[in-house]
């Protein structure tokens, strides 16, 4: 199905014609991951004020030929995960990069999104949150680009010989961009 997608494009393009009128693609970034990188666990000693988790790095293709035809209006992205803390009592955040390149790395950038967690012990936490970027946008109108999730834990509240640990589990990465025919 994915090899279609350019070609509904270039029609979506040819439907648009003359005027002023926007396409606007809705991309389930979701479905583009590995699967096996939507849910991985994390374990992190405790007693740490600063660690950083990398969940996702992957490079994934999308529409080839959309930025050479149209301009970008906006973006916005829908992000929502799910914490399933095993043990362990941190603070941090969910942090979303992407990058309009597979040769970069992700965390080199600044995060697109970055949603405040709490876990504690045998809690599952849900989060979510919208995001506009336009950086988002270069990344998503480009043939490829890197996604990376990470989370970022101050794990101070969990004695040093104990840990944190659980399931992170990404439910949601819907983007919407709105582009213009270019001149």
């Amino acid at each position: 199905m994915r090899r279609f997608v350019p070609t509904l494009f270039a029609l979506a393009l040819l439907a648009t014609g003359c005027g002023d009128r926007s396409l606007i693609l809705t991309v389930n970034v979701l479905s583009f991951l590995d699967p096996a990188q939507v849910s991985a666990g994390y374990s992190v000693p405790g007693g740490l004020p600063a660690v950083t988790v990398d969940m996702v790095d992957q490079t994934v293709n999308l529409l080839q030929g959309v930025d050479d035809v149209t301009d970008i209006s906006s973006a916005t992205l829908d992000i929502a995960a799910t914490l399933d803390n095993q043990t362990g009592t941190a603070t941090g955040s969910v942090l979303f990069y992407a990058v309009p390149s597979d040769t970069l790395s992700p965390f080199a950038s600044v995060p697109i999104a970055s949603i405040p967690i709490l876990l504690t012990p045998g809690t599952i936490t849900n989060v979510s949150t919208r995001v506009s970027s336009l950086v988002l946008a270069e990344a998503l109108v480009s043939d490829r680009a890197r996604i990376g999730i990470r989370i970022s834990l101050d794990t101070s509240a969990t004695p040093v010989l104990q840990s944190v640990q659980g399931t992170e589990t990404l439910t949601q990465l819907l983007a919407t961009v709105v582009t213009k025919k270019k001149i």
